[in-house]
């Protein structure tokens, strides 16, 4: 056992209540307490706080496994006796409340009920470490179900010294004051740790979604983006077309063809075809026969070959013309 750590027991009378959804245990009382048996004490009284009370429920909820409710504290004198070691109950939890220390969600057996139902056991024994020079308790060492609440002299506590091993379930010795602050600090530390790391985890989630909240916006974003680009592209390009059409450099019969080009295609064609009607006199009245004559076949020939209409026209009437001569 450790150096400035004694072990003592108390126990707490049943009041045959339990029910299966309520199981829970008085384990040890608030504040300064003695045994009322008149067994001698090392210390002026017992010690229990909420602040104390914290740290020994840090101890066990590092544990692995659950804590053991016995019969009789058999388990602390199996080596003793050679017994069996018979379970009551199993808990993991405690809590701590205005009138101290609590043993919560005890899963009794079916055996140990029957037994406290009908008070073939009257009390709930806690064997515990307290601090040799405080009184401070330090952990729960020990549950059992008992009709002799306190143990049967010191003298039966000496089988305590192999169980104050359990600490963490692994086997070392029970720790002295100082080793008691720094294992509760680790606790603390590692209780913030864990709290630290939901709050990361939670902070991920939320900033996962926001990621592809955004993600989603930029996709939108970006399609109305083209889309838009695409339609100002088709109105260019009919606007383009339609000037074209009207200045003679894109025939009628070119129209389709011209409306299968992109804009770029369309911007590069018509940049190296003149005009067939210079700009402004499509209604001149002094120009009533703008094409010469020709044709929307022949226009677009010329248009193509980059021959101007009043040339091509010409070149038609000689070759009539010469045509007509010969037949004369």
């Amino acid at each position: 056992m450790a150096k400035n750590q004694n072990v003592m027991s108390m126990s707490f009378v049943f009041d045959g209540s339990i029910e299966p959804n309520n199981h829970e245990a008085h384990l040890l009382p608030a504040g300064d307490f003695t045994p009322d048996d008149g067994r001698p004490l090392n210390v002026d009284s017992f010690k229990l706080s909420a602040a104390i009370a914290k740290n020994i429920i840090a101890v066990m909820a590092v544990r692995k496994n659950m804590t053991l409710i016995d019969y009789e504290h058999q388990s602390l004198r199996a080596e003793e006796n050679g017994q069996k070691v018979i379970a009551a109950g199993w808990f993991k939890q405690m809590e701590y409340r205005d009138d101290g220390l609590w043993a919560v969600n005890i899963e009794w057996t079916q055996a140990a009920l029957e037994h406290i139902r009908t008070k073939e056991y009257k009390y709930i024994s806690a064997v515990f470490n307290y601090h040799a020079k405080t009184g401070e308790i330090v952990n729960i060492v020990s549950v059992a179900l008992t009709n002799t609440p306190a143990l049967d002299g010191l003298k039966a506590l000496a089988a305590l010294t192999k169980s104050t091993q359990d600490f963490y379930t692994g086997d070392i010795a029970m720790p002295d004051n100082k080793q008691d602050t720094e294992l509760a600090a680790l606790t603390t530390q590692m209780a913030k740790l864990t709290a630290d790391l939901k709050t990361a985890n939670e902070q991920v989630i939320a900033l996962t979604a926001d990621k592809t909240e955004l993600t989603n916006k930029l996709a939108k974003m970006d399609e109305e983006k083209a889309q838009a680009a695409l339609a100002a592209e088709k109105k260019a390009h009919a606007d383009l077309l339609q000037t074209a059409l009207t200045d003679g450099r894109v025939a009628p019969a070119q129209k389709a063809w011209a409306e299968k080009l992109n804009l770029a295609a369309l911007t590069e064609y018509l940049e190296a075809t003149t005009p067939l009607v210079p700009q402004g006199r499509q209604a001149d009245p002094a120009h009533k026969d703008i094409n010469h004559g020709l044709d929307e076949a022949e226009l677009a020939m010329c248009s193509r070959m980059g021959v101007k209409p009043e040339e091509f026209a010409k070149t038609k009437q000689a070759e009539l013309t010469r045509k007509q001569q010969a037949q004369a």
